[in-house]
């Protein structure tokens, strides 16, 4: 610990550290899948009313995290995950002395946050389809999806085939599978140049060679800091930041409605901070209780009450006070068994009866031979 605390004691204590950067992209990273499987577990529940959210599961996110992401960039100066950390971005060059977020920086950072993983998103989609996916790289392009036919059929074919329509078309459906088979080539090269940027920025940027910690802020001229003791002052004297749609009252019922809506969107905004930890708590309680012994007991059934014994009849035998006796022969029992009704008597005593009678000496209920049980503990 002494020596940690030497190393980092020269370091800049406002930059945060490689694993908090990486803390902040796992967590948004891990928003989006979580979202989508609660989604699709009612959508199997209520398909009528959320299959159509699945199937625009993405599209839908992403309008949603541009409201999230914009609201915490205006008024705290980071994204949702960066603020959740205790960071925020700043501008490398100071405009007027201030290195707060301009608008244009605002909007930039919105289309890294949320255009960005939504158009990779749906590139990477579009190559699984094309590509084939899995199967195909492991067992060969033999695998792959074959490329659709669209050539009409040869009936309508030699009947346009004079007109310029047709021809245009043939151009058209080449060109398209030209640009199919350029991404298909492309896209996987392009796709490592992007990991592989992000990988040597997070190398540079943990042995301090750069100051950003991707080549997207670098591109925008941001850095990611951590909020200091005077912006967690301005914040509490602030208090909940404004929202766009708020305006001054004027006493109009209508100006009132739209600023209590604006306070209503803004405060629900700014309470995802807090719903976020108290969601990660609330499943990991869930997860603990559904693997503690808690959770079994309490799924455990109670056994049912015994059945109610049967009265003896007035016109039956009478059962000895001596518990030991039999009530057919009234002699200390041998070789006991039990009728279905759960008195107790020797055994070839009321295998006889219930063969001849078939009721039960004492209670008069029909019985059969097959419901005899023997007992070997003469209690």
């Amino acid at each position: 610990m002494e020596f940690m605390s030497d190393m980092l004691s020269g370091a800049d204590s406002g930059k945060p550290s490689l694993f908090e950067i990486v803390a902040q992209h796992k967590m948004s990273d891990l928003i989006e899948p979580a979202l989508r499987h609660v989604t699709s577990v009612y959508a199997h529940r209520y398909p009528r009313h959320l299959v159509r959210i699945l199937n625009w599961h993405e599209e839908i996110y992403a309008a949603v995290m541009l409201v999230v992401e914009r609201h915490y960039l205006r008024a705290y100066g980071g994204s949702f995950a960066e603020h959740f950390y205790g960071t925020k971005r700043v501008r490398t060059h100071k405009i007027r002395g201030d290195n707060g977020l301009t608008r244009g920086d605002v909007w930039g950072s919105l289309a890294l946050l949320v255009g960005l993983p939504l158009v990779k998103g749906r590139l990477d989609q579009y190559y699984e389809r094309i590509s084939g996916g899995d199967a195909a790289r492991l067992l060969g392009s033999s695998f792959a999806q074959a490329e659709q036919n669209e050539d009409p059929s040869p009936e309508t074919a030699t009947a346009a085939a004079g007109s310029d329509l047709y021809g245009l078309r043939r151009r058209l459906m080449s060109w398209r599978l030209s640009l199919k088979r350029m991404f298909k080539l492309c896209y996987p090269h392009a796709n490592f140049m992007y990991h592989a940027a992000t990988a040597l920025y997070y190398i540079a940027y943990m042995f301090d060679r750069t100051d950003y910690n991707s080549p997207w802020l670098h591109m925008l001229g941001l850095q990611v800091r951590r909020l200091s003791a005077a912006d967690y002052r301005a914040m509490n004297e602030r208090g909940s930041a404004t929202s766009d749609l708020a305006a001054p009252a004027n006493g109009s019922p209508i100006r009132f409605a739209r600023n209590m809506v604006a306070h209503l969107l803004t405060g629900g905004l700014d309470f995802l901070k807090v719903l976020l930890p108290l969601s990660i708590f609330f499943y990991r309680f869930l997860e603990w209780w559904h693997r503690s012994d808690f959770h079994k007991k309490a799924q455990m059934t109670p056994p049912p009450p015994p059945p109610m014994p049967l009265k003896p009849h007035p016109e039956g035998l009478s059962v000895p006070e001596d518990q030991t006796l039999c009530p057919i022969c009234n002699e200390p029992r041998t070789n006991p068994a039990a009728a279905p009704s759960g008195y107790v008597y020797c055994y070839p005593c009321i295998f006889n009866h219930i063969s001849d009678k078939h009721t039960c000496p004492v209670t008069l209920a029909a019985a059969h031979v097959n419901g005899i049980r023997k007992l070997y503990s003469d209690s």
